[in-house]
């Protein structure tokens, strides 16, 4: 159970994360954004791993799962994120983001084994279907800027369905190291290992402008703020969840995030979701209703 609460968490952190950071990240750049939330996590968290870190994770096995799990989630798939997010807004993110649930569903069976009950299946198809629902029918402003779409929209696209892919792989990757493991540090060399390979990676990009735009500091440290509350605890709620619950169920669960955006949107943008948009959140519940109680 504690697993399910914790994955509805992460859930809530990212939809208020995914709103906050839009302009944000038009204003960095996909890129640059992701790797400076990493670096202010590396800050944020180190005196936790200091005080609690383990040889284990020197482990081959472990750490081999831990960088492939890093390099898939969060170095390609958190940059198919936020191209995805700066291009098509936080709504269509968050509707290309649901295919997680039957990508995870499906690998989870292939390399782990895990597939749910039948109780728990009809809940995980009432949440993708009511996500869809929901997002797909959400009232829209046409002149708002959370919703207009910016470039390419083929390549956000691409890049939300890439995004859901990656994250379902870097959870099936996760869910092995975790049996020994402290899920916070794991979370934290994840992070460690992604901001070093972007890092090194810096030296390939033409025209890269991070250093400039970091001149504006408050939008430099709301970057880390925001990194800390989406990357440090989310993924972190995550992954404690990963450790403790089905792998597939712990997707589903945590990929409600764009139920709880129609809310925050229309508080933001003060415009009612509209009849349909309701139907899709009311299903979306009753199927996490449904695995909660199964």
């Amino acid at each position: 159970m504690i697993g399910y609460i914790l994955a509805i968490g992460a859930a809530a952190t990212w939809s208020m994360v995914a709103l906050s950071a839009t302009r944000i990240v038009r204003y960095f750049g996909s890129y640059n954004y992701n790797l400076l939330r990493l670096l202010g996590i590396i800050v944020l968290f180190l005196p936790y791993v200091i005080f609690n870190w383990d040889p284990i994770y020197f482990d081959k096995s472990i750490f081999i799962a831990i960088f492939l799990s890093s390099v898939v989630g969060i170095i390609i798939g958190d940059t198919f994120l936020f191209i995805c997010l700066k291009r098509l807004g936080p709504r269509r993110q968050a509707l290309l983001f649901s295919l997680q649930i039957p990508f995870t569903i499906i690998l989870a069976e292939i390399f782990l084994q895990t597939l749910p009950s039948m109780i728990e299946l009809i809940g995980c198809c009432l949440i993708f279907f009511g996500i869809i629902v929901a997002i797909q029918f959400n009232r829209t402003i046409p002149d708002d800027d959370l919703e207009n779409i910016q470039g390419n929209k083929y390549v956000g696209l691409f890049a939300g369905a890439g995004l859901a892919l990656c994250q379902a792989i870097g959870i099936i990757l996760m869910k092995p190291a975790l049996e020994a493991t402290d899920p916070i540090i794991v979370s934290y060399v994840r992070v460690v290992t992604a901001a070093i390979l972007m890092f090194f990676s810096l030296g390939f990009l033409k025209n890269n402008n991070l250093l400039e735009k970091m001149k504006d500091v408050q939008k430099t440290l709301y970057s880390i703020f925001l990194g800390f509350m989406g990357m440090g605890v989310g993924m972190t709620m995550l992954i404690i969840a990963l450790k403790n619950g089905d792998p597939g169920i712990i997707s589903t669960l945590s990929s409600t995030m764009p139920i709880m955006i129609i809310p925050i949107l229309w508080i933001v943008t003060k415009n009612y979701a509209g009849h349909l948009a309701v139907i899709g959140a009311s299903l979306t519940c009753f199927g996490a209703g449904i695995i909660f109680l199964s």
